[in-house]
């Protein structure tokens, strides 16, 4: 049974007079620190290497938002055009955004780069050749490849030439994309999901964590959509019935695959 009364924790100490993230004290660090180096040193403890700190800031800010047209920021907007707290229509496009067809593709692309890299390849184009081979033969997609609305991502670039030195991910990532595109013949260029997974994982973190980074990035994205719905918009948002087709003959069960965004 777990002692209720006992909570232990590295984070934040507090006494009187005083509070300490992970051993600094608040008031230098609320002088003179820099906010990604922040937001390792809470969320991951230690100080992070400059290319540590740069992945952070990069996939931050390649997280923010991806316009109205995304499903999160859609279900952030219907949520604040209910007139609910603004951290309400926040918290919902999260849900949104986390699943596996959305932001959550990051991870998933992690999840495949890791397993390429564990089998430690001689010859990395061959391996990615033979994982994105199994993967299509399975009829599934890979996560992280093609775009709803870019031919080619403009995140991409400035998420891979992130300063951290090791680019293993990011050379399988590279890897993969020349793969699909050989394998499939269709423009499956790499998008942000597979760019910021390659650049996370090269700088130390685990698939997991990819998926808490970006989240953290897009919240402030839904909170700007959120405060702009309730300015400028009248209350309650919802499909007009001329939008809605009605069907008694579709199975409940009928699911199709859709690229993310």
């Amino acid at each position: 049974m777990p002692d209720l009364k006992v909570w232990n924790t590295s984070i934040t100490e507090i006494a009187d007079s005083s509070i300490s993230y992970r051993g600094l004290p608040i008031g230098p660090l609320i002088e003179n620190g820099e906010l990604s180096s922040m937001l390792w040193l809470l969320l991951f403890g230690g100080d992070p290497t400059p290319g540590q700190s740069d992945a952070l800031r990069r996939a931050i800010i390649a997280a923010l938002d991806h316009g109205v047209t995304a499903p999160s920021t859609l279900a952030a907007r219907a949520t604040a055009s209910t007139r609910s707290p603004v951290p309400f229509a926040i918290a919902s496009g999260l849900i949104a955004f986390g699943g596996p067809a959305h932001g959550g593709a990051a991870e998933e692309a992690a999840y495949i780069f890791r397993t390429i890299a564990d089998g430690n390849p001689a010859d990395l184009a061959e391996a990615a050749m033979s994982a994105m081979a199994d993967l299509l033969a399975a009829r599934k997609r890979m996560p992280g490849y093609g775009h709803p609305y870019h031919a080619r991502d403009p995140r991409v670039g400035p998420l891979m030439s992130g300063i951290e030195a090791s680019h293993t991910y990011r050379d399988i990532a590279t890897a993969c994309e020349s793969a699909l595109l050989t394998l499939t013949g269709k423009p499956l260029h790499m998008n942000a999901d597979a760019a910021v997974a390659g650049l996370l994982l090269d700088a130390g973190l685990g698939p997991a964590d990819i998926t808490l980074v970006t989240c953290l990035g897009r919240a402030f994205g839904l909170a700007a959509h959120s405060r702009e719905e309730q300015a400028n918009e009248r209350p309650f948002r919802a499909p007009s019935l001329d939008t809605v087709s009605y069907s008694r003959s579709a199975s409940p069960d009928s699911r199709t695959e859709q690229p993310t965004a």
